[in-house]
């Protein structure tokens, strides 16, 4: 065992230096000549299994420098470092209290904490929940709870010939539609419905696709609403929809996998203004929180939904009825073998507090109103569509006689450019017809500098592609 955390430390040590580049990208064909893929029937020896882990670390974009913008997760959480190896080195299974003492009771404890963040817990209710994967498979939880509560049967007996219809927002994340088809309500009765100019859900035309769907015969079930859309980091009217739910008794799901650390800000939770209406709540703990992936959460106001939905199965060879069984997990689940994911989060939380947090979220947002105003009062470059949260889209414009095309090609150009210089990597995204760079600030860590050195590596690549075509 000591051979192997000898090579821990040694591959670990210079991957936390802060300056290595952000990425080393190299194509397929040509790190398959670097790295020996080949599995065979003869093991091999600890130096060549030390190579292909250094090999791994080499090539992998390193999500914790400051100059990783592009996906909705960077920087590096220590205290929930610590619990990741922890867990793995304890290699636990969830299911029951038996397997997972310390686990389960923190598990337990964060979701009373996520739920009264949420407002599901009250002085006279108390909300639900149990840690998932991520946000897809939070998703998917809720639309089945919504399905189970709009046709129980459905459970044992299976589908009639009754057309079930879920709505979400047109900016709405993939795993909805993930969700419809593999819960057999079809992609074709997953609507999406049309956001306004601030890339939120529009109630109106929300309430005339219930409407429409009512007058085709069908039976309306579930509205997905999201906390932080993928693009823009849009939030969609929690209030208005929640009212229009009540008048066809529709489940009402937020999808806070991005944007629900912004409970815990003081000045800007009013972004999730009436998220307490919604039936049920995805939060992933892996991105602004910034825990190891996976870790996320499905929370819902209605106690014993998720063990109706998720139960059955599993008897007495798993779950032994005992003075701790009250405690079990796994009944709650979609999953029997589920990583013990509430550790790695409980340390973070203990060491950051929710003052922390809090800290954050508004350091973040200082931080990219900085980088707004700095695009703005820059001659080429454009937002494209506001920045209510940490999505920041804009466009490098270097002149006013090109076409949306070559706009296009040219800032997706800048994004692989700078990703092969090794200074910054950042992603590309369309909205409203219109294709821009996409920055997203998730890194506590990230500084107006960084953002100014950024912006500045953005417009000398433009005007350098542009002087070379």
């Amino acid at each position: 065992m000591q051979q192997y955390l000898d090579i821990f430390q040694q591959l670990a040590s210079p991957y936390f230096r802060q300056d290595r580049p952000v990425s080393e990208p190299i194509n397929a064909e040509q790190l398959k000549k670097i790295v020996d893929f080949s599995l065979g029937s003869k093991g091999t020896d600890l130096a060549a299994l030390k190579q292909a882990a250094s090999h791994y670390l080499n090539y992998q974009p390193d999500s914790a420098q400051v100059d990783f913008f592009k996906l909705l997760y960077s920087g590096r959480n220590n205290p929930a470092l610590l619990g990741d190896w922890v867990t793995s080195l304890s290699n636990a299974n969830m299911h029951t209290y038996q397997m997972s003492p310390v686990a389960t009771l923190m598990e337990q404890e964060l979701i009373t904490q996520w739920n009264r963040l949420v407002g599901f817990t009250t002085d006279t209710q108390t909300g639900d929940g149990v840690m998932v994967s991520g946000g897809s498979q939070a998703n998917l939880i809720a639309m089945m709870m919504a399905r189970h509560k709009a046709c129980p049967e459905l459970k044992t007996k299976g589908f009639s010939n009754q057309t079930l219809v879920a709505y979400v927002s047109d900016q709405a994340h993939y795993s909805a539609l993930k969700a419809a088809s593999v819960l057999g309500i079809g992609t074709d009765n997953l609507i999406a419905v049309a956001s306004d100019n601030q890339g939120r859900l529009c109630p109106a035309a929300l309430k005339d696709a219930i409407e429409l769907s009512v007058k085709q015969g069908h039976k309306p079930f579930y509205i997905g609403l999201t906390a932080g859309t993928t693009v823009l980091g849009a939030f969609d009217p929690v209030p208005e929809c929640a009212a229009i739910a009540d008048l066809y008794d529709l489940w009402v799901h937020i999808d806070g996998a991005w944007g629900a650390p912004i409970l815990f800000s003081q000045q800007y939770k009013y972004l999730l203004e009436g998220c307490e209406l919604a039936d049920s709540f995805a939060w992933d703990a892996h991105k602004l929180m910034n825990v190891p992936i996976t870790a996320a959460v499905i929370l819902t106001r209605h106690q014993g939904m998720l063990e109706q939905t998720c139960g059955g199965g599993g008897g007495d060879y798993l779950f032994h009825s005992d003075e701790n069984s009250a405690h079990n997990l796994g009944q709650k689940s979609i999953q029997c073998g589920r990583r013990a994911d509430a550790l790695k989060v409980w340390l973070s939380w203990k060491a950051i507090g929710h003052n922390g947090f809090s800290d954050k979220v508004d350091q973040l947002q200082v931080i990219k109103q900085g980088c707004v105003e700095a695009i703005e009062s820059s001659p080429t470059l454009h937002m494209i569509g506001p920045a209510p949260y940490l999505n920041v889209l804009f466009q490098f414009r270097p002149s006013a006689n090109l076409s949306e095309d070559q706009l296009r090609v040219l800032n997706i150009a800048i994004c692989k450019a700078m990703q092969v210089q090794g200074g910054a990597f950042v992603d590309y995204a369309k909205y409203q017809g219109k294709t821009g760079i996409r920055l997203i600030l998730a890194n506590s860590d990230t500084q107006a500098s960084d953002i100014d050195r950024l912006l500045s590596h953005c417009i000398k690549t433009g005007e350098s592609l542009v002087n070379a075509s």
